[in-house]
């Protein structure tokens, strides 16, 4: 990943984009949200807390995009840091809250100051110690930084740190204390103290035992900033510290030792103990160490690099890679050059030349919105966002044309640690190519009709069912489709991560993908019967397909199954007429008779299983003993069929030429069947036969003759 994003900076340095530069220890913020809020605590010029808001939501992409904290040592930072609540409230106690602020109950000040007793503190001697290093530690030595390069100005951030230097860590907990209860006497900013005491998770003391985080993320800032211009949490402070630290790091290189050594990339190199930055990345991905060498693992011994040594990078070319990294994960380009695989991986692409508008590479991969897990996007459609992409990377003038596109994948292993999981580098053709493939492959299916009951409208009565086709899967989408395992009653048995997400970009990319095809049909077919088995028993009876039954579980894996077998050169017009496909359609049209037959004959009532769904398990094992079941079961069905379609029934639903249409399209099949018999003596079904048979299962009749040869045959008493 590295080499990738050093070659990026300099592909975003030629296309002229600007970059901002932050230092290394300048760190992001927390994710700011309802769960994990931010709060600015105020300190005024007599070293008590003077004021304590939250940040809103509305305010929060500012908070993360726009502002910094400096962090030295990993936790512990200034001028925003994370502290435990100031006490631990039990479940019981914060449904009480919650009720106070709904407004279902008045606000009792004396009910909350006896919970908050001594009994309750929160802040162990672990949290001390760190709050005695973020309230004077860092800030001193921030101070002293800041003096020894001769930045002696009277601004908010010195100011600030001069006030902490007054006030002892257990005076800024009685100060907390007092502001906070004061303003709930007072009944003033009631919702927002609420929320600083009952932020964390409840009964903190049982999470403290299990190591979980119990913190609240803290800013503070000056009561009285007017008096210096700015306040300290505020884009422009931030900015200028920004600044004082660089011009600090390059006064340190200048004056560091002879550079005589070359690092990675040929740069002027000296011998230092620093880790590589980190990058704040969306999700459940969180920090990101650009790399990292654990001392611990003695492998590194054996040729003396240890960490930094066995890939010397110096400080410019570290931040340049860092800075590449950032400017890929910019929230305004998710779905063009990031995106989110699911609640722990991030995968990013970038193309070698950077257009005015980058392509949506991401998206017409699959990748979310980093803000929710995972979901199938059915308005998406991938044709519309390829055709986009292909626009894009065909569109710039000649000699500037985009050769290749990069992609890869970091995924949280761990709470420490995280992975490249996938990492490749495609060129321009390829992409345009595979996504065309891609198309033909989800076309590679005969039409299929899934018959749903549409969500309901307030007021709506009688709502009809209505007719949806099977649509495009992304490529990141698939592993989710093949990994869910179904049982025969239409819910979910589970879900095996046995396909990797990036196994759907493999499918789409690369060359030679037989081996994976085949790996990928072996676990959809095991996984999806089940899914199968239920579709087919319902629509076949006539039923739809009720709205709980999300879209997402059923409208993509025909078309999945069709790419899988275009990857083996399948094609329809081959696997249409061949047996497997033909077997389940004869499946299919056994059902129909029999809901047909027991809708006319027993007044409506189907049983649970139709004739042809139930030796679904008996065609995937012996098909040739399947089809001998069926010619036993079927016989009444035929024979009144026969009957039927002489009667001239023109009923909406109970028409009798319907009866001669059966018959007609199990005598077609059947002897298609027929004419191929030998080979289906003593057969077994593959993995591509199942998929093939799922396929003619599900697939509509043909619709030819349905409005003109059925009603000859019904006046003319049908073939015999």
């Amino acid at each position: 990943m590295i080499n990738e994003l050093y070659k990026l900076g300099d592909t975003i340095a030629v296309a002229g984009i600007s970059q901002k530069e932050w230092h290394r220890q300048l760190k992001e913020l927390r994710k700011i949200s309802d769960k994990t809020p931010c709060f600015r605590v105020s300190i005024s010029g007599k070293s008590v807390v003077s004021g304590i808001d939250e940040i809103t939501i509305d305010q929060k992409n500012y908070f993360v995009s726009k502002l910094r904290k400096w962090e030295p040592s990993n936790g512990y930072s200034f001028p925003v840091f994370n502290m435990p609540n100031l006490f631990s409230f039990s479940k019981e106690e914060a449904q009480e809250k919650d009720e106070w602020l709904s407004g279902k109950k008045p606000f009792d000040i004396v009910l909350l100051k006896s919970w908050c007793t001594e009994k309750v503190n929160n802040w162990d001697k672990k949290a001390w110690e760190k709050l005695e290093k973020c309230l004077h530690t860092v800030p001193k030595e921030l101070e002293q930084k800041i003096n020894d390069n001769n930045n002696l100005v009277n601004n908010s951030i010195l100011e600030l740190v001069r006030l902490l230097d007054k006030i002892s860590v257990e005076h800024f907990r009685e100060s907390l204390e007092r502001y906070v209860f004061k303003k709930l006497e007072e009944q003033e900013n009631v919702k927002t103290l609420l929320r600083f005491l009952f932020s964390g998770k409840p009964e903190g003391k049982e999470l403290k035992k299990n190591n979980q985080s119990n913190d609240i993320q803290v800013a503070l800032d000056l009561y009285d900033w007017k008096t210096f211009g700015k306040p300290v949490i505020n884009e422009k402070s931030i900015e200028w510290l920004n600044s004082v630290l660089l011009k600090s790091e390059q006064k340190e290189i200048k004056h560091s030792e002879a550079l005589t050594l070359r690092d990675a990339f040929n740069g002027e190199y000296t011998e230092f103990s620093e880790k590589m930055p980190s990058v704040k990345l969306a999700g459940g991905v969180g920090d990101v160490k650009l790399r990292s060498m654990y001392n611990v693992h003695e492998c590194q011994y054996r040729y003396k690099l240890i960490e930094d040594g066995s890939y010397p990078i110096n400080r410019i070319n570290r931040g340049k890679i860092k800075s590449a990294l950032e400017w890929l994960k910019e929230p305004d380009r998710e779905g063009k050059t990031w995106g989110k695989v699911d609640n722990d991986e991030i995968i990013f692409a970038y193309p070698s030349i950077i257009p005015p508008k980058p392509p949506k590479m991401v998206a017409m991969m699959g990748g979310s919105n980093a803000e929710t897990p995972i979901e199938f996007e059915t308005t998406a459609k991938f044709k519309s966002i390829a055709e986009d992409v292909i626009k894009t990377l065909k569109g710039l003038s000649p000699g500037k044309e985009i050769k290749n596109v990069q992609i890869f994948s970091i995924r949280k292993m761990d709470k420490a640690r995280s992975k490249v999981v996938y990492c490749r580098n495609y060129t321009t053709e390829r992409i345009i190519i595979s996504s065309k493939k891609w198309q033909e492959g989800s076309a590679n299916i005969p039409s299929i009709t899934f018959r749903i009951w549409p969500q309901k409208t307030t007021g709506e009565v009688n709502t009809k069912p209505e007719n949806i086709e099977p649509q495009t899967p992304m490529p990141l989408q698939i592993a989710k489709i093949i990994n869910k395992s179904w049982k025969l009653d239409g819910t979910i048995a589970g879900e095996l991560k046995r396909v990797k997400y990036y196994q759907g970009l493999e499918l789409l990319l690369e060359k030679n993908k037989r081996e994976l095809a085949k790996h990928l049909l072996s676990v959809l077919v095991t996984n999806i019967y089940g899914l199968v088995f239920f579709l087919g028993n319902l629509l076949h009876s006539g039923n739809a397909i009720k709205e709980r039954f999300q879209q997402e579980n059923y409208i993509f894996f025909p078309s999945l199954m069709g790419i899988i077998l275009y990857s083996q050169n399948r094609l329809k017009e081959m696997y249409m007429e061949d047996i497997p496909y033909l077997l389940g359609q004869i499946l299919k049209i056994s059902d129909e008779l029999h809901a047909f037959y027991c809708k006319i004959v027993r007044a409506g009532s189907i049983p649970p299983q139709l004739i042809g769904n139930s030796l679904m398990v008996s065609a995937f094992e012996t098909p040739e003993r399947a089809l001998a079941q069926l010619g036993q079961r079927i016989i009444p069905y035929i024979a009144w069929a026969k009957q039927y379609r002489t009667k001239n029934h023109e009923t909406k639903g109970e028409e009798s030429w319907r009866a001669a249409w059966y018959l007609n399209l199990y005598e077609r099949n059947i002897n298609l069947v027929k004419e191929r018999w030998e080979a289906l003596h003593n057969a077994r079904f593959g993995d591509k036969e199942k998929a093939e048979l799922f396929i003619g299962y599900l697939a509509d009749f043909p619709k030819k003759d349905e409005a003109t040869d059925q009603k000859s045959d019904n006046k003319t008493g049908g073939k015999q």
